[in-house]
């Protein structure tokens, strides 16, 4: 069996990792040149490190963990008026935690599979036709292929889901919230802290990268209306929007690199009644994006790839191995994506007194005694069942 995989992210690169290690031929296309610019943080825990275990790949990862020791909600003055440690972290999670740049965890997934799966950057599908037998796809730079069948793991604006289930707007859920991020020089002495800072409408947080003397500058804005925003606007769009806001926040923006440069994407989840059809599928944000504020999208992406890769060797066809892929996923997507939008509506208020309620909350619930709550918030545990013998076990 030959699987084209449309996207070279997280979800795509697992999938092609499980598929090959149970003798399934996958081919990679994504868009991209290779290697990415940019990127943001991500917590990786539960699931999601569950599978990088199983993959022999933590090793790799653990030294690229990020610098962070809390997390602080300062005031102006940028004095904590609440704070996340490392020592509660571990009671919520009660498990192995690695908080990694995005890109790190892509770039360690790439090497995994490099040596034994094509990739070919700089490539996407511009047209889909499900022949029953086979799916036949036209190729931006390579003509038209045909293959067995085709996953679509190209993230929250997946062209594959556009071409075979529709535009994004039939799906897409826009949670009233942009995000906008980039990397700055750090001349402002934070040291191993992420800090968050709030005003009524917009939030901005500054968190160490890794990389020595580099800040990740992270902007989180209230936005009535979703859609994309030209690279070359996102940086006025910054300025306006954040202009005259306390604490560092100018000076974020004066250090900002080209519009061009600038992250910026809206907060949406996606939702389908289905997630797969005839020869086609979709994985991984694709699918079930439950955005950032649900700390789980890359756990449940390669849990995605991993229970499809799984379906696809163990079931008789692609029609059962679709249908239980999505049976078993579908339930736990939902369930997070519920819980990031009850959080959405809180994360950035929209009022003065809506700021004072979230500081007294955030106050309230870094203590031991909420951890439990905060871990079925999160989803802390591996939803998988114990390891046996894994085809990709080390």
């Amino acid at each position: 069996m030959r699987v084209l995989i449309c996207g070279g992210g997280i979800a795509g690169l697992t999938l092609a990792y499980w598929l090959r290690r149970r003798g399934i031929e996958p081919v990679v296309v994504e868009r991209a040149p290779h290697g990415r610019l940019g990127g943001y943080g991500i917590d990786f825990f539960g699931t999601g490190h569950d599978i990088a275990a199983r993959m022999g790949i933590v090793d790799r990862l653990t030294p690229h963990r990020l610098p962070v020791d809390s997390v602080d909600f300062v005031d102006a003055s940028g004095r904590a008026g609440a704070r996340l440690t490392t020592a509660l972290l571990d009671k919520i999670i009660r498990g192995p935690h690695l908080p990694l740049m995005h890109t790190t965890l892509e770039g360690v997934l790439l090497e995994a599979i490099e040596a034994e799966v094509e990739v070919r950057f700089g490539e996407t599908i511009t047209a889909v036709r499900d022949l029953d037998t086979a799916v036949e796809v036209d190729l931006a730079r390579g003509g038209t292929q045909r293959f067995d069948l085709l996953v679509g793991a190209d993230g929250i604006h997946s062209r594959t889901r556009e071409l075979v289930f529709g535009p994004e707007a039939r799906f897409a859920r826009h949670l009233g919230c942009r995000l906008a991020s980039y990397p700055v020089t750090d001349r402002y002495g934070w040291g191993r802290v992420r800090a968050h800072y709030t005003e009524p409408g917009r939030q901005s947080v500054v968190y160490p990268t890794g990389e020595a003397g580099t800040l990740m500058a992270l902007f989180l804005f209230r936005s009535a209306h979703g859609g994309r925003v030209p690279r070359a606007e996102r940086l006025d769009l910054l300025r306006s929007t954040f202009h005259g806001m306390g604490w560092i926040t100018a000076s974020l923006l004066a250090d900002a690199p080209a519009s061009e440069s600038v992250f910026m994407d809206t907060m949406a989840q996606i939702v389908l009644p289905a997630w797969h059809r005839g020869r086609v599928a979709l994985v991984g944000d694709a699918c079930g994006c439950m955005t950032m504020v649900s700390a789980q999208g890359v756990s449940m992406a390669m849990a995605g790839a991993y229970v499809l890769a799984e379906a696809l060797e163990e079931e008789a066809g692609h029609v059962r191995a679709f249908a239980r892929y999505q049976g078993r996923m579908r339930a736990e997507v939902t369930r997070r994506q519920r819980n990031a939008l009850l959080f959405a509506r809180t994360l950035v208020p929209g009022t003065r007194a809506g700021l004072v309620a979230q500081g007294l909350a955030n106050r309230l619930i870094m203590r031991e005694a909420f951890a439990p709550l905060l871990r079925r918030q999160f989803g802390a545990r591996s939803i998988l069942p114990p390891r046996t013998a894994d085809p990709g076990k080390d």
